[in-house]
């Protein structure tokens, strides 16, 4: 298993930061889940940063877990977060929202998650390789 573990400032340089992480993972002969997981890492900080509830000393966390056959992220933010977004509500028609369509629709398995005591919200996805 190979690891990464990260805290990101909230500022605008976070997704790009997070990008270069996920540039340097080991990953050679996945391309597909590569540009995949470098697109929803990227999305999900950029998201964090534009929406989480934080004070002065709040960051967002990074972790990647790299299995043999699967790739898990959580990308982590304060504040109470959001209800997952139901199949149901279509596509966004407007110049953002799509984060989250794209992890429903690259992403093998994902979540939400609430961490009520910590007042942390997660999102969570694997893809299987």
């Amino acid at each position: 298993m190979h690891s990464v573990s990260l805290t990101l400032p909230f500022s605008q340089d976070a997704p790009r930061e997070a990008r270069r992480v996920v540039d340097g993972l080991p990953l050679d002969g996945h391309g597909e889940a590569h540009f995949n997981l470098r697109l929803l890492v990227t999305e999900l900080v950029a998201n964090a940063v534009r929406h989480a509830e934080r004070g002065i000393a709040d960051v967002i966390t990074l972790v990647i877990n790299i299995y043999s056959r699967k790739v898990r992220v959580e990308v982590g933010d304060p504040g109470t977060g959001f209800a997952r977004p139901s199949r149901d509500d279509g596509v966004p028609m407007g110049t953002g929202g799509r984060g989250l369509f794209l992890v429903d629709a690259l992403a093998d398995r994902w979540d939400v998650r609430h961490e009520a005591g910590a007042s942390r919200t997660v999102v969570w996805f694997e893809f299987d390789l």
